[in-house]
Formats: C-alpha cells, sequence, structure tokens
C-alpha cells in the first residue's frame, strides 16, 4: 500500500457495545508503531502485502489482548471489558489541507 503525500493518517480503536449495533467510541492510537500493530495483528492478515490493504480493520479479542495485555494496558488508555465491548482497529486518512487541528501546542493561560 503506497502512502499518498497529500493525506494523514490514523489508526484508531473501535468500541462497540456487544448488544448494540453502534459504537461507543473511538480510541486514537496512532502512536504505536505500525511494525507492533504487525505482531499484534500478523494471525488475522490473509492476502494483504501491507496492514489495511483489504481488510478495513483488525479485531482484538480475549486470547489476543491476554497475549500482549501488558502492552496493549500501557499504550492504550482504556479498561477493556470483553463482557460488555467488542474491540477492533481500522485506518483512517484524511486530506491534508482539511486536516483540522486536534490537538493544542501551549498550555492554556492562568485565569486571571
Amino acid at each position: 500500500m503506497k502512502a499518498n503525500k497529500n493525506y494523514y493518517y490514523k489508526v484508531y480503536l473501535e468500541v462497540a457495545l456487544k448488544t448494540s449495533e453502534y459504537v461507543f467510541g473511538y480510541i486514537n492510537i496512532s502512536h504505536i508503531p505500525y511494525s507492533k500493530l504487525e505482531e499484534l495483528f500478523r494471525d488475522q492478515v490473509t492476502y494483504e502485502k501491507a496492514l489495511f490493504d483489504d481488510t478495513m480493520s483488525y479485531f482484538i479479542e480475549d486470547e489476543l489482548y491476554n497475549k500482549h495485555k501488558e502492552y496493549l494496558d500501557s499504550e492504550i488508555p482504556f479498561k477493556f471489558d470483553f463482557n460488555l465491548f467488542e474491540y477492533s482497529v481500522g485506518l483512517s486518512s484524511v486530506e491534508v489541507q482539511k486536516y483540522k487541528k486536534d490537538y493544542y501546542e501551549e498550555l492554556p493561560p492562568i485565569l486571571t
């Protein structure tokens, strides 16, 4: 999969209630290196030449979580609960010129 320099790419964890078709929320996990994602989802990669090439998402299930628990708990600010939620990891992109900055570069000023 060839990166397009006109886009920014983000990897996110999708959290969905098991009893609903609705997504509970998304957690940006773009700080996790592609090499680690490849290690995590190696068993789910079938025909892709690169992560997210043909498959739009990969699943974090109980077995995968337990195998990589220490790493996932240290890198993802969320308490995994497999009785309540289902988890998948996906890739999204946004055109550089349409990207809305989603962070601050400075702390807020002191209130006076």
